[in-house]
């Protein structure tokens, strides 16, 4: 998340050598800018001058590194530090030029320490403190020192007159690892502020991190703002379906479908459980024909699990399409994957509409078999309702009268009886008149 990388030891050299070689200049540059209280204090600084023996023995140290021969620059730079009677800006060098070393060992440890001992140091140029105040902030960064990254990186703001975006974000970044997310909104705008003033290419992470920060705020409008807004620069698959799930939790169900509608004509919802999610959305909004055939592709292609839900989903959808036929195949195949009888119980129904008499009552009879029904009267009531219509009278008459021990479908089953005698009675009397 941090996106930090620490400041090359190649540009720490060439910082080094331009307070080697120009120090006066720096100095001088230093007084004629304007800013801050801070900073105008700093600039009344007089920075004593550089001995030529010290600086001599710094640029030999300076030629020994640049040579990679940090064994020669240790030596040098520890003849400066016995040569005694340093002025606060030779020490100050020398432990620039110690901190460097430090950091192309990776002895960050060491290099704080050093980059602290230049900070001691007073009437310090204030372009060397800039430069070390900095990189100490990322070292601090590095070393997950992050209080003590937010308090420098505070004093290196007052040092500036026009502080760049990345410093901004940096300082968002720090926040974030503090997990002091409202903290973190404050800089990332204002680097989106100062970049846009200054006709700077916006970076993407910027609002990913500012993203972040109010989601774990819940600030979910504003979640949703920097989505859309990422979304007009940035058009990724995660970011439309981030956007879609925003707007489910906030009851948006209308932008949410249509966002999840873009990103699956674009190919996006690769992932099973977001079809079936974009599936339901439709059928939410009573588009079960467009559901069907997502579902159906998915499971088809082997993109959507081939689960007893999955399948179950796509019946639903082809039910509500007024679809029963089509609905018929991935019922066998829901109620092949579970054990309740349910799934049954919602095939033998199918059957019943399609007029396929002998399937409704194979389904039925499956279905109570299998057990676990929230309605176990309902099964009793198709299987009766179809075993009428073969004209299994007295097998029918048995299904009513278990179908009436429930109370709820109690007088329909009692109705049907009474049917299926007058019925049973009606065939006996026309057989009986036929046979004279």
């Amino acid at each position: 998340m941090t996106g930090l990388r620490l400041t090359s030891c190649a540009a720490v050299l060439a910082l080094l050598t331009g307070y080697l070689f120009a120090p006066l200049v720096i100095a001088q540059e230093a007084e004629e800018e304007d800013g801050p209280s801070y900073l105008e204090q700093a600039q009344t600084r007089r920075t004593p001058a550089m001995r030529d023996r010290v600086y001599q023995r710094l640029a030999d140290a300076q030629e020994c590194a640049e040579a990679d021969d940090i064994v020669c620059a240790e030596e040098l730079l520890e003849r400066v530090a016995n040569m005694g009677g340093l002025n606060a800006y030779e020490l100050a060098q020398m432990w620039n030029f110690r901190a460097f070393i430090y950091f192309g060992q990776d002895n960050y440890q060491e290099a704080i320490r050093a980059y602290e001992m230049v900070l001691n140091q007073p009437e310090i140029p204030v372009a060397m403190e800039t430069n070390v105040r900095y990189t100490l902030t990322q070292l601090y960064f590095q070393q997950e020192r992050y209080a003590d990254a937010v308090g420098m990186l505070d004093t290196w703001f007052l040092l500036q007159e026009t502080p760049s975006p990345d410093s901004y974000v940096l300082l968002a970044q720090i926040y974030y690892q503090l997990q002091d997310f409202q903290a973190g909104i404050g800089p990332i705008l204002t680097a989106i502020d100062v970049a846009t003033a200054q006709g700077r290419e916006l970076q993407e992470n910027w609002y990913r991190l500012l993203n972040v920060f109010y989601y774990e705020l819940e600030d979910y409008p504003n979640v949703i703002d920097v989505l859309r807004t990422i979304i007009e620069t940035w058009p990724k698959e995660e970011y439309f379906v981030q956007l879609s799930a925003m707007y489910g939790q906030e009851g948006d169900d209308a932008a949410q479908l249509g966002l999840y509608e873009v990103a699956y004509e674009a190919g996006w919802l690769e992932q099973g459980n977001e079809q079936v999610q974009l599936a339901q959305l439709l059928l939410q909004a009573d588009a079960p024909i467009k559901a069907a055939y997502i579902m159906e592709s998915g499971l088809e292609d082997g993109s959507i699990e081939s689960s007893e839900s999955n399948w179950r989903i796509l019946a639903q959808a082809w039910q509500l399409a007024q679809e029963d036929e089509n609905a018929i195949q991935p019922l066998v195949r829901a109620a092949d994957l579970t054990e309740t009888g349910e799934i049954d119980l919602r095939l033998a129904q199918s059957y019943q509409n399609l007029l396929r008499w002998e399937d409704c009552v194979g389904s039925a009879r499956e279905a109570l078999d299998k057990g676990e029904l929230r309605r176990e009267d309902q099964a009793y009531m198709i299987l009766g309702a179809c075993l009428f219509e073969q004209q299994e009278y007295g097998t029918a008459r048995t299904a009513f009268r278990s179908a009436a021990e429930d109370s709820r479908s109690r007088n329909a089953a009692n109705s049907w009886i009474t049917f299926v005698d007058a019925e049973e009675t009606r065939e006996e009397e026309l057989a009986a008149a036929l046979a004279r």
